[in-house]
C-alpha cells in the first residue's frame, strides 16, 4: 500500500514553524509600536495623556470632593496670551485659611471664599505655582495630596493649573501652548499683587519641562522668582525616548540600534520637543532637582544630567579625546584634565549622604555667595515617580527656599 502524497510534517518542523510564527508576530508588533511612536497624533496622546482620568476628576467647582477642606480652594478661569481659557485652583495656605470664617454659608455654597481674598493671601504667604505632569487633571489625588503638604508643611498658597486640553481647559496641548499657560498662571499671580520673589515654580515630570520653559523665559526678561523645583525631571524628550522601556521592561529603540541612523529617525520625528538641557543657561533662579533612584518612569540619570549642566560654568571644560589614540602623552594629558575636572567638582559641590534616605548635593556656600543663587540635586532611595509625597523632599524645598 503506497504512502499518502502529503505526509504530516515531522515534529521538529512543526515546532520550527510555530517559533517562526511567534517571532514574526513579535517583530510585527514591535514595528507597529515604532511606527505609532513616530505618528504625531499618537505622540501627543502618549506624551500628554490629557484625556485619561478626565471623567473621574472633573468636579472642579467642588474641590472638597477630592479631600480639600471646604472653602480652602477657589476655582478659577485664567486666560492665556493667545486667548485660551484654562482652569485653575488657588488653594490658600493653612495660616490664611484658618483666619477665614467657618462653616460655609447656610445655602451650601462651598465655593467661598471668593477670589477677592487671593491678593491678601498672596501678600501674607509665599505661593507655589504648581505645574503637574501628564495624565489627568489638577484634581488627581496624587496632586491634591501635594497641595495639602505644601499648604500645611510649607505654609504656602498653591496655584495649580490645567494646561490647554487638560480638564476643563480649552484647546489642544503643544509645547508652545502649555508654555503660554504656565506664563498665564505666573501673570495671574502678579496681577493679584504677588511679588516674583514670593512665587516658587514647582514642576513634576512633564511639568518640569514646562517649569523650565517658564523659568528660562523669566530669566531672559530679568525676572527672578523665588526659585524653581524640578521633581522627577527628564532632560529632553529625545533622550527620554532613547531610554524608554515599553511596559517598563522592553527597550523601545535598542533593537533599532543595529540599523544605522534608525534610532535617530525615530527621535527626529518627535513633534513635542521639550528640551530642558538647552534652557539651563537661561534659568537664573535657584534650582532644586529631586529624583528617586527607584523611579521606573524616568531614569534618575536625567536628573544627574541636568545637575551637571548647571555645574558646567564652574568646572573646567571636558577634555577632548586624543587625536592620536596611540599617543601616550595625549592620553596622559586627557587623564590629567579629567582628574582636574573631578577634583574641581569636589571643591564646588558639597555632598551629604543620609543612610536609608539618599544623597544631597549642593553648591558650596562660597560659590552661592559669589553667584547669588543655589543649585542642588536630591537623589532619594525611595519615593518612585511621585517623589513630591516624600516628606524629606518637602523639607528640602522648605529649607532651601526659605519657607521655614
Amino acid at each position: 500500500m503506497s504512502e499518502p502524497k502529503y505526509a504530516s510534517s515531522p515534529p521538529k518542523t512543526r515546532v520550527y514553524r510555530r517559533v517562526r510564527a511567534v517571532l514574526i508576530g513579535f517583530a510585527s508588533l514591535y514595528a507597529l509600536a515604532v511606527l505609532l511612536v513616530m505618528t504625531p497624533l499618537i505622540q501627543t496622546h502618549v506624551l500628554y495623556a490629557h484625556h485619561i482620568d478626565f471623567w473621574w476628576y472633573n468636579k472642579f467647582d467642588h474641590p472638597e470632593n477630592y479631600g480639600l477642606a471646604p472653602g480652602k480652594t477657589v476655582n478659577l478661569k485664567i486666560r492665556s496670551s493667545d486667548n485660551t481659557t484654562i482652569g485653575a485652583w488657588f488653594i490658600f495656605s493653612d495660616p490664611f485659611y484658618q483666619q477665614l470664617p467657618f462653616p460655609p454659608p447656610p445655602n451650601g455654597d462651598f465655593t467661598f471664599p471668593q477670589k477677592e481674598h487671593i491678593p491678601s493671601a498672596s501678600k501674607q504667604n509665599p505661593t507655589i505655582l504648581f505645574l503637574h505632569g501628564n495624565t489627568g487633571t489638577r484634581a488627581h489625588p496624587l496632586r491634591t495630596v501635594l497641595y495639602t503638604a505644601f499648604t500645611a508643611r510649607l505654609k504656602a498658597n498653591v496655584l495649580a493649573i490645567d494646561y490647554r486640553g487638560f480638564g476643563d481647559s480649552e484647546g489642544y496641548p503643544s509645547v508652545h501652548g502649555v508654555s503660554k499657560d504656565a506664563r498665564a498662571g505666573w501673570d495671574f499671580l502678579m496681577s493679584k499683587g504677588a511679588k516674583p520673589e514670593d512665587v516658587l515654580i514647582v514642576g513634576h515630570s512633564l511639568g518640569t519641562a514646562i517649569a523650565g520653559l517658564l523659568s528660562a523665559e523669566l530669566g531672559r526678561e530679568g525676572i527672578h522668582p523665588r526659585g524653581t523645583v524640578l521633581m522627577s525631571p527628564f532632560s529632553s524628550v529625545r533622550k527620554l525616548v532613547d531610554q524608554y522601556y515599553l511596559f517598563g521592561c522592553l527597550p523601545l529603540l535598542k533593537p533599532l540600534s543595529m540599523i544605522p541612523f534608525a534610532p535617530r529617525l525615530v527621535t527626529w520625528s518627535m513633534v513635542h520637543r521639550f528640551d530642558t538641557l538647552t534652557l539651563v543657561p537661561d534659568i537664573k533662579s535657584s534650582v532644586l532637582i529631586a529624583h528617586a533612584e527607584n523611579d521606573k518612569d524616568i531614569p534618575v540619570s536625567h536628573a544627574s544630567m541636568l545637575f551637571d549642566a548647571f555645574l558646567e560654568p564652574y568646572l573646567p571644560a571636558y577634555p577632548p579625546l586624543p587625536e592620536n589614540p596611540l599617543s601616550h602623552s595625549e592620553w596622559d594629558n586627557y587623564t590629567a584634565q579629567g582628574t582636574l575636572r573631578s577634583s574641581r567638582r569636589q571643591e564646588v559641590v558639597a555632598t551629604t549622604r543620609i543612610e536609608g534616605y539618599g544623597v544631597f548635593e549642593e553648591l558650596q556656600p562660597a560659590v552661592v555667595a559669589l553667584e547669588g543663587r543655589k543649585v542642588a540635586l536630591l537623589r532619594t532611595e525611595g519615593g518612585g515617580h511621585d517623589i513630591g509625597r516624600v516628606e524629606g523632599v518637602q523639607d528640602a524645598i522648605g529649607r532651601m527656599f526659605g519657607f521655614y
